[in-house]
C-alpha cells in the first residue's frame, strides 16, 4: 500500500508536466514558461535580469503544488530539473521531501506516466 504522496516532474526549460503518482488514475498539469527564445549575444544586460525573473517564477509557479507532496522525482532531458533540484532545496518548505533526478528523453504524455509509474512501483512499499 503507498501511505506518500508521491509526484512526477517532467521538465526542460520551456515546460513543466506535473505527473501525480496514483494507484487507479493519472493526473498531469502543465506549466508553461514565458522565457525569451531570443539570441542571448544579443540581449542587454537588462534582458538577463528580466530572464532571471521569468525562470524564477516558473520555478515559483511548479514548486507550489509540489509543496504537498512527500516524494518528487524530477526528470527530463536537460540540466534545467537540476536549477529546480537546487531551487527547492533551497525553500524550508522542501528540506524534508524526498527529491530524485532522472534524466530523459523527450516523451510522450503516456510514456511521461509510464515513467513515474514504474519509478514509483519499483520503491519498495515502506520507502512510498
Amino acid at each position: 500500500m503507498y501511505t506518500q504522496k508521491c509526484i512526477g516532474v517532467w521538465m526542460d526549460e520551456f515546460s513543466a508536466h506535473l505527473i501525480e503518482f496514483a494507484k487507479l488514475r493519472v493526473e498531469t498539469v502543465i506549466v508553461r514558461a514565458k522565457i525569451k527564445e531570443k539570441e542571448k549575444f544579443l540581449q542587454a544586460r537588462e534582458d538577463f535580469i528580466d530572464d532571471h525573473n521569468l525562470r524564477e517564477n516558473f520555478f515559483k509557479k511548479i514548486a507550489e503544488p509540489l509543496s504537498s507532496y512527500e516524494t518528487i522525482l524530477l526528470f527530463g532531458p536537460n540540466e534545467e530539473k537540476i536549477s529546480f533540484e537546487k531551487y527547492l532545496k533551497s525553500s524550508t518548505v522542501f528540506e524534508e521531501k524526498n527529491i530524485a533526478i532522472q534524466t530523459a528523453e523527450k516523451m510522450t504524455d503516456n510514456h511521461k506516466h509510464a515513467f513515474v509509474n514504474k519509478y514509483f512501483k519499483t520503491l519498495s512499499p515502506q520507502k512510498v
